[in-house]
């Protein structure tokens, strides 16, 4: 006998064994056992996601992400161009590591968004594992309901010797009171405001939709939000809404002589696609400027001023004796300048120079914000160049390092200007997370104020029994269940304590 041979016989006689224990087990009246159905991935994850203590997860978890973007400010909304120099100076290490974290942009991350994703799913099946057998109940509610199921309602009255006019006359009662009446023989239905019991799912599809708007986010063109510096006489491209920014003049005013406390400062601002100028505004706070629906707000300013340009003078140190003056540009030096027999070559230039006994000398960024500049300076009686440094902002550092200096650099002339911080936001999709505010408020109002009541009425045996039933408030429900009463001459009732 082969294998293929054996393998039948043994799924015989399994299968006779089977037979046999289900016929011993029906002789002895026992109910058949029903084979285990095993779940489809499909229907895992349906169940899954019906699950509230899931829900319940996602929601926590969304909950802990908001939070923790929540600790620092966003970097969309910092008043700094250098964010990570921004966190660690602002907020020490912790601040750092809040940067490193990828915190400091916490709702655009993939880990958040894909919560929002997760609640958004779970909303979904939630509404319809639970939404449509309710439609389904309520659409094929009986009418003619037993009189032992009314006896049991929280609310019930009866009539001795009724008649059909008597139900007739509480039906017009009920329809009175805007109750929708369903009728059949001997029996009556009366109900009103079924939609709020659809309330909760009312405001599934309001969340939905503000899902739907915030991930419009994620459509190119649809959203953009970014703080863009520029200096004073500066354009600076916005690639991503294919517009440029310009700053035509930046004003700064202070309260005090010691500048400690601004009054205002405003921004002359121009956009330009390509070379061709197409909105311009005198930009003050909350005044913005909207453009093709981008809105440009003035929203902070560098407060620190940075060198543009001036005139520096060359004079002998010892004699203090003039020698000439030049202009330097400190956005674009010069390798050198010739001052009278004099020529100055630019040996090192840092635009913004720090010194550090471990570190030496290095730039801190790359704005004129405390410039420092290294010359060679040669001339007659020189055999070999003179170096010497040029600290305007550190004239201590600038002695220190200049006790055998033979030369002075001073300005005659130098002009400063600032950095304005305009804050740019495109959203699209507002008008959608809007719509959604606006559904879920709704399904709030049918939530909290609206309810669901219903009144069944049978005659039997010449009694007409009346039961009432309501989702929530069932003092007003009592009230309006005696009003009707009232027509037929029964007597107010209670309703009964759970």
């Amino acid at each position: 006998m082969n294998n293929e041979e054996q393998t039948e016989n043994r799924k015989g006689q399994g299968t006779d064994h089977e037979n046999q224990t289900a016929q011993e087990n029906a002789a002895q009246g026992a109910r058949p056992v029903r084979p285990v159905r095993r779940k489809g991935i499909i229907e895992s994850i349906w169940d899954f996601f019906a699950s509230v203590p899931v829900g319940i997860t996602i929601i926590a978890l969304l909950t802990v992400g908001s939070t923790l973007g929540t600790i620092y400010p966003q970097e969309n909304a910092i008043p700094s161009p250098n964010p990570e120099f921004y966190y660690f100076d602002t907020y020490g290490k912790l601040g750092e590591i809040y940067f490193r974290l990828g915190l400091s942009h916490t709702y655009t991350t993939w880990w958040y968004l894909t919560l929002v994703l997760l609640l958004a799913i779970s909303l979904v099946i939630v509404s319809i594992d639970r939404g449509v057998p309710l439609y389904k109940s309520l659409k094929n509610q009986p009418v003619a309901r037993k009189v032992l199921a009314i006896r049991g309602d929280r609310l019930y009255a009866s009539k001795e010797a009724a008649g059909e006019e008597e139900m007739n006359r509480l039906g017009e009662a009920l329809k009175k009171r805007r109750y929708k009446i369903r009728t059949e023989q001997g029996a009556l239905l009366a109900e009103k405001g079924r939609l709020p019991r659809f309330g909760a799912y009312v405001i599934h599809i309001g969340l939905l939709i503000i899902i739907a708007g915030v991930f419009t986010r994620l459509i190119p063109g649809w959203y953009y939000t970014d703080m863009v510096w520029i200096k004073e006489g500066e354009r600076v491209p916005v690639k991503e809404l294919g517009f440029s920014l310009q700053n035509n003049g930046f004003e700064l005013e202070y309260y005090d002589q010691q500048q400690t406390r601004v009054k205002k400062y405003e921004t002359d601002v121009a956009v330009y696609e390509g070379d061709q100028e197409v909105a311009i505004k005198h930009l003050i706070v909350n005044d913005p400027l909207i453009y093709e629906n981008t809105y440009i707000f003035q929203n902070s300013f560098d407060p620190s001023p940075m060198f543009k340009d001036g005139e520096i003078q060359l004079l002998d140190k010892a004699t203090q004796k003039p020698l000439g003056t030049f202009h330097f540009d400190f956005e674009d030096p010069q390798p050198e300048y010739k001052v009278g027999d004099y020529t100055l070559k630019v040996v090192n230039y840092y635009p913004d120079i720090r010194v550090d006994k471990d570190m030496g000398i290095y730039t801190n960024s790359r704005e004129p914000y405390n410039p420092g500049i290294q010359f060679d300076i040669s001339g007659p009686g020189f055999a070999e160049p003179s170096r010497q440094w040029m600290m305007p902002m550190a004239p201590f550092v600038e002695q220190m390092l200049g006790a055998e200096y033979k030369f002075s650099l001073k300005f005659q002339q130098v002009d400063v200007f600032h950095m304005t911080g305009l804050k740019l936001n495109r959203d699209l999709g507002i008008p959608i997370v809007y719509t959604g505010c606006g559904v879920t408020l709704w399904g709030l109002v049918l939530v909290f104020y609206f309810q669901h009541r219903r009144v069944w009425a049978r005659l039997e045996d010449g009694v007409l029994h009346v039961g009432g039933h309501t989702n929530k408030n069932w003092l007003g429900m009592n009230k309006e269940f005696n009003r009707a009463l009232s027509v037929i001459d029964v007597e107010p009732v209670k309703f009964k304590k759970k």
